[in-house]
């Protein structure tokens, strides 16, 4: 009876977790979090870059050739991956990698094709990834946590990423209904290229509004007052959350 008592508590030690175990357990755990969380971070980061370079540089160039055209659509198309890949959730990384490997199908043939499907099936597709991506970003940007660089770098990349969706919602609308936009020098309808609509939608999501082109559709209108309305709710709205989230974080000491 002594041997079987001291083999059951020798058993029970065993199956009980030390302290120092379930310390080193809950380290790696954090640990883990930690790198995820700078993982996801750092992914904000590298879409910022990409989307500059997509934005500045290769779609002002497309006119060049099919080569910019297609570094354009490649670098805009490894951002939306790199915001889809963030995320944790395998089931939800898997349909956003599928839905972007549409998008980079569609644009590809977009590239080398006029048909008017293969531009509507792109301009589909790269609005439904846009639309997954913005709402992922601003989760990551506006979550709880510290202020750091990547989060503010991410911030701006989503600027972007809205400025990017109304632009293919008004290429959409051009393609749709010809003559929906009064162009510079009439230009309008295949001649307004992508670039065109990345201009006029910066230009009016920072509410600058140069009159060089107008909206002449009522729908077109609807689209342009809301992005004025979207770009001067988000900086406020951001920036407050931002502020708020660092005092947070400097009164929690974390």
């Amino acid at each position: 009876m002594l041997h079987f008592g001291n083999r059951a508590a020798a058993t029970a030690g065993k199956s009980r977790p030390s302290s120092t175990q379930k310390r080193s357990r809950e380290d790696t755990h954090a640990v883990k979090r930690f790198l995820d969380l700078r993982t996801e971070e750092r992914s904000l980061t590298v879409m910022l870059i990409l989307l500059l370079l997509h934005f500045f540089v290769l779609t002002p160039g497309t006119f060049l050739g099919h080569a910019f055209q297609m570094a354009a659509a490649l670098f805009l198309s490894l951002a939306l991956l790199a915001g889809i890949l963030s995320l944790q959730q395998p089931v939800v990384r898997r349909l956003g990698t599928v839905l972007v490997a549409g998008t980079i199908v569609f644009r590809a043939g977009a590239v080398f094709g006029t048909a008017r499907w293969l531009i509507v099936g792109d301009t589909l597709f790269t609005l439904l990834s846009l639309a997954a991506l913005i709402l992922i970003v601003f989760r990551q940007v506006s979550e709880e946590g510290p202020v750091s660089g990547h989060r503010v770098r991410g911030a701006i990349a989503l600027y972007l990423f809205i400025a990017i969706l109304f632009a293919f919602l008004y290429g959409l609308a051009e393609e749709l209904a010809p003559l929906a936009f009064n162009m510079p020098g009439g230009q309008a309808g295949a001649a307004a290229h992508g670039e065109t609509f990345y201009y006029f939608s910066v230009v009016t999501l920072a509410i600058v509004g140069f009159g060089d082109i107008t909206a002449a559709h009522p729908f077109v209108r609807s689209l342009v007052m809301l992005e004025a309305l979207i770009g001067q709710l988000y900086r406020a709205i951001l920036i407050a959350r931002l502020v708020t989230l660092e005092l947070e974080t400097r009164r929690g000491g974390k």
